[in-house]
């Protein structure tokens, strides 16, 4: 995940061991991107989405991916509060992620899906880096993804802006997922993965059969079936890919550098599926892709402890304890809990046998 730690042996705030060798890290996490962008091509190719729907895809295609995925990795349902509450925020924005994303592909082409998407998500999470850093002259690079926005909506008319707010859900969740993964350890990664999928698939179940009638499963058309499985299985594929790139040792640099490639193989799976973009949509594309690259060759320092928010869900728990345990003393000091028990004090008394 692209916002763990550099050494998940080690605690935060202490040093971190050398990083290993990249090249064939970022050879990996490459391999992954072109193996869930498969998954994708295939929804768009075969009209998947605009015939099954957005709700009823991201349900096929999850549930097939949780089965493989829980066969390759058990989820350990032990695991403590600090892993469970980000799996639950992960799994609550990946449904929001994955039915926005795909809603918006029958309204907007996929290649602007993701270049705006990594806009709004990605780059504005960095522009705030940026200026924590106080390192100015990197805001150039922010300025050039503001400036692809103009060059990828040439050619959507007024009726898309509905695709546009389904992109801003996707930016939401992608800045849900950069606050709840701060501090995860790497040998975490696939526990929170695992876990993450029970509350997706619980929203996702209630989403299809509050949307759709009892038996709507009955009539998903086979075609459908086996597109939604292959790419649920590509797509957990993937994630054990880029996971266990993290697992030995990947990078937050290498993972951004690699971060482009994401954006090109969009566009050019929109081209396979009948997207074809303007020029000025290239041109829009080819400015997000500089500003990724820009960034990611300014090394803007990741932050060496986990956001506010995170430390504090941590330590819930025990606070919740501390909470009750005060509201406790405070109504057993109370005159009418005091008379109250006295008096019970005293029935109980009496009612025991003389001895």
């Amino acid at each position: 995940m692209g916002f763990t730690k550099g050494n998940g042996a080690a605690k935060l705030g202490e040093p971190s061991e050398a990083a290993p060798p990249q090249g064939r890290l970022a050879f990996l996490v490459m391999a992954a991107l072109v193996v869930g962008e498969i998954g994708v091509v295939l929804q768009l190719f075969f009209n998947t989405i605009k015939e099954e729907g957005p709700i009823m895809t991201s349900f096929l295609q999850t549930l097939i991916g949780t089965a493989v995925l829980w066969v390759w990795v058990r989820p350990a349902f032990r695991a403590g509060w600090p892993v469970w509450w980000r799996a639950l925020a992960i799994g609550g924005s990946s449904v929001i992620s994955l039915v926005a994303a795909r809603a918006a592909m029958t309204l907007v082409p996929y290649g602007t899906i993701t270049c705006l998407a990594f806009v709004f998500g990605a780059m504005a999470a960095m522009t705030f880096r940026i200026i924590r850093a106080k390192r100015k002259w990197a805001l150039v690079w922010p300025l050039f993804a503001a400036a692809s926005v103009f060059l990828l909506v040439d050619g959507l008319g007024s009726g898309d802006l509905v695709g546009f707010g389904l992109i801003g859900l996707v930016a939401f969740a992608y800045h849900v997922y950069a606050t709840v993964t701060s501090g995860l350890k790497r040998e975490e990664v696939n526990t929170v993965a695992t876990l993450a999928r029970l509350p997706t698939m619980i929203l996702l179940t209630g989403m299809l059969f509050s949307a759709e009638a009892p038996g709507a499963l009955l009539h998903v058309s086979t075609e459908a079936w086996v597109i939604c499985s292959i790419s649920g299985t590509l797509g957990t594929v993937a994630l054990l890919m880029i996971n266990a790139a993290w697992k030995r040792g990947l990078t937050v640099t290498t993972h951004a550098g690699v971060m482009p490639v994401d954006n090109g193989l969009a566009m050019v799976d929109g081209m396979l599926a009948g997207q074809f973009p303007t020029l000025a949509n290239w041109a829009g594309a080819g400015l997000v892709i500089a500003a990724e690259v820009g960034v990611t060759r300014a090394r803007i320092p990741d932050g060496d402890k986990p956001s506010k928010f995170s430390t504090w869900l941590d330590g819930l728990p025990p606070r919740i304890a501390r909470l009750m345990q005060m509201c406790v003393r405070y109504v057993r000091s109370t005159r009418l809990v005091r008379l109250v028990l006295t008096y019970v004090a005293r029935v109980r008394s009496k009612e025991k046998p003389e001895g």
